[in-house]
């Protein structure tokens, strides 16, 4: 990864775990999806900080606090806390479409033909 200034200059490499694809994760983390799981990667100490397992993670949904994040993939949600550890497993039938968080902390989220609720406790 190639961290850049606002002039286009290049002001820090970071070798990073093997990854397709990267998601936001608050200031100095991101989060690195391979084929079978969601990585937290710190870029300052540039580390793995943990790590899920959940298959082909199509979407990234953060608490308007950063206090939770869903991670969304075709039939599956997932709900952990901001350290990455699991809350809540949802399995669907039909397709995952997308998903929003309310500020009460409900995440709610749509399939094919559904709109639904899960509750962090």
């Amino acid at each position: 990864i190639l961290i850049k200034n606002l002039k286009n200059e290049i002001t820090k490499k970071v070798q990073v775990p093997n990854c397709d694809e990267i998601f936001y994760a608050g200031t100095g983390n991101l989060l690195l999806r391979d084929p079978d799981a969601i990585t937290l990667f710190d870029v300052q100490q540039k580390r793995s900080l943990s790590s899920v397992k959940i298959s082909k993670v199509k979407y990234v949904v953060w608490s308007g606090d950063m206090a939770h994040v869903a991670l969304l993939s075709k039939h599956a949600i997932l709900i952990c806390n901001r350290k990455l550890e699991s809350l809540c497993s949802i399995h669907e039938n039909i397709r995952v479409k997308s998903g929003a968080w309310e500020e009460s902390g409900v995440f709610i989220y749509t399939t094919s033909n559904h709109i639904k609720y899960a509750l962090v406790s």
